[in-house]
């Protein structure tokens, strides 16, 4: 067994971040060219993103969660994933709006290599999550210090700014 394994086993319907959790139903508005309004409700493999801490301590309502394919099948949802290049500079952290998981080998719990979505957030009430994770028996939940890892790219993905104009040096800096 690994020194710092990537995920460990819980069962119930206690939250941390960095639990995953399958087929979570999400209501997803739906463009339409005329007035009416829809939605439809599809269903994502989501990785809870909301601190720990803030679950525990009755800090939030609401849980944010973020979505996650399969190596196999994110391809499906972005082409450019199928770019080994690109792949590689996931794992580097220089795609900010993707992160990598590492693949599961525990009996209870398989899984392949994922790839997180932080362009796509989902937000959820807490005790709908809790009773969702509860309806999955066993399941994955990340482990430290991976589960601080996939944070920081998150923050790192919502902290950059942009600036409207570049800053001119001046000559003797060029």
């Amino acid at each position: 067994m690994s020194k710092y394994p990537w995920y460990e086993l819980v069962e119930g319907n206690e939250l941390e971040q960095g639990d995953i959790l399958w087929r979570c139903p999400v209501i997803v508005p739906v463009v339409d060219e005329g007035e009416r309004i829809t939605a439809d409700i599809d269903e994502f493999d989501v990785i809870i993103m909301t601190h720990s801490c803030d679950l525990a301590h009755e800090k939030t309502t609401e849980v944010l969660l973020c979505p996650h394919w399969d190596l196999q099948e994110a391809a499906k949802v972005d082409r450019s994933l199928t770019d080994k290049g690109k792949l590689k500079q996931i794992l580097r952290g220089q795609v900010y709006r993707y992160a990598m998981l590492a693949a599961s080998k525990i009996p209870e719990c398989p899984m392949g290599v994922r790839i997180v979505d932080f362009g796509r957030v989902f937000s959820l009430p807490k005790s709908f999550v809790q009773k969702l994770a509860a309806s999955q028996g066993k399941r994955l939940r990340l482990c430290s210090p991976y589960r601080e890892h996939l944070a920081q790219a998150f923050a790192r993905f919502f902290m950059r700014v942009g600036l409207p104009q570049e800053i001119e040096l001046p000559d003797s800096f060029r």
